[in-house]
């Protein structure tokens, strides 16, 4: 289940468009951009803990990897599972808000878009249902429909 909705989330994130209009209205758009510095930051971040840790634990020193310090290391564990847990938070966070119905406001919202795209409405439209709406819409039609989110 866990990993079900954070795969979920990767794709929601993914399909995602990104417009200033959608942005200001949806905070998907934010997650998306901090996700993107956070692949980019978080794994570097990482690999510099464990070797901060390697290193003051006497890694360099002539003392053999098995034989430093080993009160650092549950610590530097705790860290390194904090950092991926941030991401895994925001896939996870995603996947749940793509399973979440729409309000009544983004239903009509929604099925106007789908009559302007030419294609049939879900009958209880989700947030991934207008995802995947709003990113054909921006490809296909002019952004001023936007102005009625």
């Amino acid at each position: 289940m866990l990993i079900k909705t954070v795969l979920q989330g990767s794709r929601y994130l993914e399909l995602w468009p990104e417009h200033p209009v959608i942005g200001a209205v949806f905070p998907e758009g934010r997650v998306k951009y901090y996700m993107r510095w956070g692949k980019r930051l978080i794994p570097p971040f990482i690999v510099f803990l464990l070797l901060w840790n390697f290193v003051w634990g006497g890694g360099l020193k002539g003392v053999s990897f098995l034989y430093t310090q080993t009160v650092n290391w549950p610590l530097c564990a705790a860290a390194v599972i904090f950092l991926l847990l941030i991401c895994v938070h925001a896939y996870y966070w995603a996947g749940r808000r793509s399973q979440l119905q729409l309000n009544a406001k983004q239903q009509i919202f929604y099925r106007e878009l789908c009559v302007k795209l030419e294609k049939t409405p879900q009958e209880t439209p989700v947030m991934y249902d207008l995802a995947v709406a709003l990113k054909e819409g921006l490809a296909r039609l002019d952004p001023s429909f936007l102005d009625k989110l």
